[in-house]
């Protein structure tokens, strides 16, 4: 047998071997490093998506205006600050009209429940909701405990309930200034982000863009024009119910425009928007005999919404609601219950984030399959 030589290895492989280890070694580090600082990073980002997301959605709806402005010979600046100062307005007049009706209408239900909640009006109303639900559930009862155990709570809770909406001012000013100057200098980031797109696929962004800002723009026009209906249709419904059957609803702008505001979410919103007419009228007609007569109104007060939605779903939002987004009613469902982990503003915002997905993808595969890449 022959012996065999043993293999040698060059010093340069070596050398060579233990660079390359120590390269991937430092990169791979590196790469965890990365990883983590994203991690770390993410809920920061996010907030900064949210913010840029609102205020793009706040520029599509503002941009026609200050547009026919500058068409008419203002610079878009006065014409954004002219734009912005009737929010501003609208928004103030809101404030000092909605927040001091909001707080004597809570003050009220407070007077209420402590004024009657030892007292023989709440237990002849809880008895009257005992009886009413014993038809149908007859080991089910309520207890007058109940509703004050929930409103201590909730009268408990206020403080960080006003805690909560600094910051949700401190989030809106933010936003507001970005959509300043995304009306501002919208157009030349615009071109600027499509200057760095290749040439060939110079179409296929245009259309993009055109398509989601028209798609993105009718959307919100059209549910902005249907929930003022809603909210006028709400104003005459109460208004009818306070002279007919005389129902005691007090705040009748204020519960309109909640209602008007929440028909934005689809299928939910009524339901939120019913909710404070049943509230003010149960707390307003505590002790009286002809309200607990007729149930305290509810029954009225659900059908009167109920015929609101029929004329808002018949009448008022196929005529609006032109750039509709054509989805079936699961999806839309669906939808909503997944931007509801991130809130009110999840929900509303789901079905159109779907419909400019959808747009967004079908323009893309169009634009890869004309240049054969797929």
């Amino acid at each position: 047998m022959h012996n065999q030589d043993p293999i040698e290895i060059a010093p340069q492989s070596v050398r060579f071997f233990h660079q390359n280890l120590f390269k991937t070694l430092v990169y791979f580090f590196l790469l965890i490093l990365v990883l983590v600082g994203a991690y770390k990073a993410l809920p920061l980002v996010l907030d900064a998506i949210f913010l840029l997301v609102i205020a793009s959605i706040l520029t599509v709806v503002l941009n026609p205006m200050v547009d026919r402005m500058e068409s008419s010979g203002i610079s878009r600046i006065i014409g954004a600050l002219i734009v912005f100062g009737g929010i501003f307005s609208t928004v103030g007049i809101g404030i000092v009209k909605g927040i001091p009706a909001l707080l004597i209408e809570i003050g009220r239900i407070k007077d209420v429940i402590q004024r009657h909640t030892a007292a023989d009006s709440l237990d002849s109303f809880m008895n009257g909701i005992n009886t009413t639900i014993s038809q149908y559930l007859p080991d089910f009862q309520l207890d007058t405990d109940i509703i004050s155990n929930l409103s201590a709570q909730f009268f408990g809770q206020l403080g960080s309930i006003l805690g909560g909406a600094i910051n949700t001012l401190t989030t809106i000013i933010f936003i507001l200034i970005i959509t300043m100057f995304f009306l501002v200098d919208g157009s030349r980031m615009m071109k600027r982000l499509i200057e760095v797109v290749p040439n060939r696929y110079f179409e296929m962004s245009l259309n993009i863009s055109y398509k989601t800002k028209k798609q993105l723009t009718n959307f919100l026009r059209g549910q902005l024009l249907a929930a003022l209906g809603v909210a006028v249709q709400s104003v005459i419904g109460l208004s009818l119910l306070n002279w007919i059957f005389d129902a005691n609803i007090s705040g009748v702008f204020l519960i309109a425009s909640i209602a008007g505001l929440a028909n934005m979410i689809p299928f939910v919103g009524p339901f939120m928007g019913m909710a404070p007419a049943i509230i003010v009228s149960l707390f307003n007609n505590l002790g009286d005999p002809v309200a607990a007569a007729n149930f305290y109104y509810i029954f009225h007060i659900v059908v009167m919404f109920f015929i609101v939605q029929m004329i808002d779903n018949n009448v008022i939002s196929p005529i609006v609601v032109s750039g509709s987004m054509e989805m079936h009613p699961l999806t839309v469902i669906l939808l909503i219950l997944i931007g509801s982990q991130i809130g009110v503003l999840g929900m509303f915002l789901a079905v159109p984030a779907w419909g400019i997905s959808k747009v967004v993808v079908q323009e893309v595969y169009q634009g890869l399959k004309g240049h054969r890449l797929i």
